[in-house]
């Protein structure tokens, strides 16, 4: 990993850039079930620091590669959106309800889904996924669970 840094380090000089060594930071993600060893970096004569998790365009890359907390945080970020556009939208009267749909696909989905095109997604966070999807449904179309309407109808 070093030599590739110091590639990368001499292409940015070459060009007249600089790496921050104060903004830069490393994250190893070895093989599965392979020891982890963190790996000493150094950019023109600073070491640069190890992280187990990074932000970055609002997605949080782990080095274990686990994306549950990336996805519990995609679920309170769309959460937030939907519970925005309550009193506005899904409690409005006056809005079709081919609209409120399109307005929840449009906000609520892609903020869920920011991002996944980079996961590596097992049941259990697909269980989490619908879960919030099919709640929101349940929200809009005001269902409660009283009135035992499968699932498949709701999609």
């Amino acid at each position: 990993m070093q030599i590739n840094m110091d590639h990368f380090a001499a292409g940015c000089a070459a060009f007249g850039l600089t790496i921050s060594t104060a903004k830069t930071v490393v994250m190893h993600q070895p093989p599965p079930r392979a020891e982890y060893n963190a790996p000493r970096i150094n950019v023109n004569g600073a070491q640069l620091k190890n992280v187990e998790t990074f932000a970055y365009i609002e997605c949080t890359l782990s080095r274990n590669t686990r994306i549950d907390d990336e996805v519990a945080q995609r679920i309170s970020k769309a959460s937030q959106a939907f519970g925005r556009l309550q009193a506005s939208v899904w409690n409005h009267h006056g809005i079709h309800l081919s609209i409120k749909l399109k307005m929840y696909k449009a906000v609520v989905v892609m903020t869920l889904l920011y991002g996944a095109a980079t996961w590596t997604i097992y049941s259990n966070q697909v269980r989490k996924l619908n879960h919030f999807h099919l709640s929101c449904l349940c929200r809009i179309l005001k269902l409660r669970w009283q009135d035992r309407i499968p699932d498949t109808e709701v999609l």
